[in-house]
């Protein structure tokens, strides 16, 4: 295994600092706290890949393709049904180290407008060989720029003016450190607990929704159902397919073409904010998405699995999706079940815990029960 790697995961185990929890609380939230450590930027997923095969059964039947998706099949016949869900999140990698030591940072893939702003003079993690390096993400002082500059920074703050802070005094003090071109680097991960069951961190909606296919993998792992399963973490899902249309997701697009399962179960997030005109909100329940106006029978099942069960479920029929996109052309019956997120793609993106809990009850019954 690659030396990175390893040196990667080892320092993962040593930075998980889960609060102990009441026996009643999740499991599945116990499972997320330890994933939302985890760095996977798009690209640099495999610390998460390594996590995940540590956490399944080791004789657990595994495959990968040249993007880095990560496929777990369950039983020995052909699978009915596919359960996918993204695993990168929204990062960056060291792009220069100047004479002082200041790094210098960039994205391989482009996210919301504001994103780079919401970092700036807050502490990040460089992701090296030697292990993680903390620092911070400032700004040069406004006084000490020119007029012009201060203008356009003030207008449109960007990342070719920041730099981040390891502490160090010069560039090789700085590889001295373990510090290299390309190292991946991610906000500084803590996480806030509100009154009830809503919890906030940076990209925590995905951390869930990776959390909560593998509690349902490894929950059927040693007992898979008759529609043997396989689970797909999938890779590079923030690179869009070059004039696509609808958008379509690389690593999804990778993913439908290796998945050989009629039906298709998306689990990814859905957006929402206070005033969100969808009418879809946190605490009501996971989403529904679906395309086209035809009743199909795996959506059926779900909708009456909600309702006999006494799940809330919410419904966004026709919702775009770049990673539900790439599979719509390619196999039978394809659902989203998303995990509604408030302010989404901010450090301050916010779940509700009964939410995930009531996907991963939803997603189960749907295995343990049929409706392919």
């Amino acid at each position: 295994m690659n030396k990175r790697i390893i040196s990667i995961a080892l320092s993962v185990l040593v930075m998980v600092s889960v609060p102990v929890l009441n026996a009643e609380e999740s499991s599945l939230l116990k499972l997320a706290e330890i994933l939302f450590v985890v760095p996977s930027p798009t690209g640099y997923e495999e610390p998460m890949v390594e996590v995940i095969k540590g956490i399944l059964p080791p004789e657990s039947r595994i495959m990968r393709d040249n993007l880095g998706s990560f496929y777990l099949k369950l039983g020995n016949q052909n699978s009915q049904l596919a359960v996918c869900t993204p695993m990168d999140e929204a990062g960056y990698f060291i792009s220069g180290i100047n004479p002082q030591g200041y790094l210098r940072i960039d994205k391989a893939v482009f996210g919301p407008p504001l994103i780079d702003s919401y970092y700036l003079g807050h502490p990040m993690i460089v992701w090296t060989e030697k292990g993680p390096i903390e620092g911070v993400l400032a700004l040069p002082s406004l006084h000490i720029l020119s007029p012009e500059v201060r203008k356009e920074f003030q207008e449109r703050p960007s990342l070719e003016l920041a730099y981040l802070d390891i502490g160090v005094g010069s560039e090789d003090e700085a590889r001295e450190k373990g510090v290299a071109m390309l190292d991946a680097v991610t906000p500084w991960r803590e996480l806030t607990r509100f009154a009830g069951s809503k919890i906030a961190g940076h990209s925590l909606g995905l951390k869930f929704c990776t959390a909560l296919v593998l509690d349902v993998a490894k929950r059927f792992a040693t007992k898979p159902p008759t529609s043997n399963p396989t689970f797909v973490w999938m890779a590079q899902t923030k690179f869009p397919l070059r004039r696509s249309r609808p958008s379509s997701a690389l690593g999804a697009l990778r993913a439908s073409a290796e998945i050989g399962a009629k039906s298709i179960v998306i689990v990814d997030v859905f957006p929402c904010d206070a005033e969100d005109q969808t009418g879809i909100k946190i605490g009501n329940g996971p989403v529904l998405v679906y395309s086209g106006d035809g009743v199909t029978k795996m959506r059926d099942r779900i909708q009456k699995l909600a309702q006999n069960r006494g799940l809330p479920l919410q419904v966004a029929p026709d919702h775009s999706s770049s990673v539900m996109n790439p599979f719509l052309s390619t196999h039978e019956e394809i659902i989203g079940l998303f995990l509604p997120a408030k302010f989404s793609q901010t450090p301050s993106e916010v779940v509700d815990i009964k939410d995930a809990d009531t996907l991963s009850s939803l997603l189960s019954a749907l295995l343990q029960e049929g409706g392919l």
